[in-house]
């Protein structure tokens, strides 16, 4: 009896706790400050019952991240972000990665916040390099915060940004994790932080040997009991949905968008050892006003990018329109070619074909100087350049592949150094004709060429390699002959400067036949 009363005194009373995440902000901190307002509110109202989650890719996205970045004179912009309120967690995302393990170590190292991931594993341990998961003790009750990464960060990222590191599978390592949490931690809540979409299938049984799914966050809430809350990220999908799993138990998994547009809300109600949802949402932002002390923490920033990101590049003699791209050869796309073709050369190495697409839809630049800035809206990407050996064949495959790539827009690639006609009323596989290189020489299917394209489209991204050309993953490295150590916007900017002036015409490789 006296046992009894002494369990009952020291059991957790009821407690309500409010997680709120937000992701894929990729540095747009600058819009942040509403989003900073419905947090501040909730942080004074709640204390510690609320969590505050953040699941990763800061680091690419703006100038002034990409330039703090590079400024070792201060803390770095993110660094900042997630002490600002400040977070209980972080997790990482695949373009945080992308910046490189020099940045995301001195970012990470800059912080107070925990940053947690567990499947991306220091290959000289064996070890997560990241602390796998974090302990929250509130109000007597113990909340486990379990990081995982999408994997296929490699087919995205080169090595040399990040050496020494390899990624488990997401299904894999969530099975692993909850089982050790489960008896290392017994926690009351168990929250997944994963920075991979809600679904996807793998691309194909060495894909799902190797790699495991793009996108797990709905098939792990489904097949691997334990979690109460899983929030994702990566696919910048606002979401909230409550799934059933295995065990018939419920899952909260929740998605809070990207580019400080919104925050997902998730609140969960604790007591007696069960939990009880009573509000899943995404809280738009754009109408909050702007907290001043958040603005205030940015502005430095802002100011002291200014005249890095205002420093006139080239002249542009009409405008250009990303979407131009749809109906044939177009400026926009062609000056990609041809920085790709002149660089590669001046560094040496044969390039004959250049396979290039627009990195966003809806983008626009003016006739006028062009500024450092308005090549991050050209180019908003920090990958870097690779050729790669391919058959003329293989090319055509490639072509094939890429003109079903409409949306995202991306993946719609085109080529230069050729000229080939695309007749959309043929079968699938024989829509694309090369008919010769672009100097006139003869094309054919069985010649060995070099072919230059950002290392994104080298590893895999987009599956134009895979899907299209119909090459193993695991073999796609093997096709690489030389690749850069700079990032292609930075070699963008140098090869527009060279030039003073860029051209008024496209290059005109390609048509279609409508």
């Amino acid at each position: 009896m006296i046992l009894t009363i002494f369990v009952t005194a020291f059991r957790p009373k009821e407690t309500t706790f409010v997680f709120v995440e937000s992701t894929d902000t990729h540095g747009h901190f600058d819009d942040f400050a509403n989003d900073a307002t419905v947090i501040r509110q909730l942080r004074d109202s709640l204390g510690d019952r609320l969590v505050l989650l953040d699941n990763g890719d800061n680091l690419q996205g703006t100038v002034f991240q990409y330039f703090s970045n590079h400024d070792a004179s201060r803390p770095n912009i993110t660094a900042q972000f997630l002490d600002f309120f400040p977070y209980d967690v972080a997790g990482v995302g695949n373009h945080d990665i992308e910046a490189g393990r020099q940045v995301f170590d001195r970012v990470y190292g800059e912080t107070k916040v925990p940053v947690v991931c567990a499947n991306v594993i220091d290959e000289a341990t064996g070890k997560p390099y990241f602390k796998p998961y974090v302990v929250l003790e509130r109000a007597g009750y113990k909340i486990a915060v379990l990081g995982l990464l999408t994997p296929y960060v490699v087919t995205w990222v080169p090595e040399r940004l990040r050496p020494g590191l390899r990624f488990e599978t997401i299904e894999e390592s969530a099975k692993k994790w909850v089982q050790i949490i489960r008896d290392k931690e017994n926690p009351d809540l168990l929250v997944g932080l994963f920075h991979s979409g809600w679904d996807s299938e793998p691309l194909s049984d060495a894909d799902a040997a190797q790699l495991g799914r793009e996108n797990a966050t709905k098939w792990v809430a489904e097949n691997i009991p334990g979690f109460d809350l899983v929030f994702c990220g990566h696919d910048h999908k606002h979401r909230t949905d409550i799934l059933i799993n295995n065990d018939g138990d419920t899952v909260g998994v929740l998605d809070g968008g990207c580019h400080a547009q919104g925050l997902a809300l998730a609140t969960v109600t604790m007591q007696k050892g069960k939990k009880a949802y009573s509000k899943i949402e995404w809280v738009e932002t754009s109408q909050q006003v702007p907290d001043t002390a958040f603005q205030a923490m940015v502005q430095p920033y802002l100011d002291s990018v200014e005249a890095y990101q205002s420093r006139q590049v080239a002249q542009l003699p009409v405008d250009i329109h990303s979407d131009d791209a749809y109906n044939g050869p177009c400026l926009w796309v062609d000056a990609m070619h041809r920085c790709q073709l002149d660089v590669v050369r001046r560094e040496g190495v044969r390039a004959d074909i250049s396979i290039a697409a627009p990195l966003g839809s809806g983008k626009n630049l003016k006739a006028g100087m062009l500024t450092v800035k308005d090549f991050f809206t050209w180019y908003p990407y920090e990958n870097s350049l690779a050729v790669l050996s391919m058959t003329g064949e293989e090319v055509r495959r490639f072509l094939e592949y890429a003109f079903d790539q409409k949306d995202p827009i991306y993946n719609f690639d085109s080529g230069a150094g050729l000229l080939y006609e695309v007749d959309e009323s043929k079968p699938n596989g024989e829509r694309v004709r090369i008919k010769s290189m672009a100097d006139g020489t003869p094309f054919s299917a069985d010649s060995v060429y070099h072919v230059v394209m950002n290392t994104y489209r080298s590893m895999g991204g987009g599956n134009h390699l895979s899907e299209g050309v119909g090459w193993n993953r695991s073999d796609i490295q093997s096709h690489v002959v030389w690749q850069s150590d700079r990032d292609l916007r930075s070699l963008f900017i140098e090869w527009a400067a060279q030039r003073g002036t860029l051209e008024a015409a496209p290059l005109n490789h390609w048509k279609w036949m409508r």
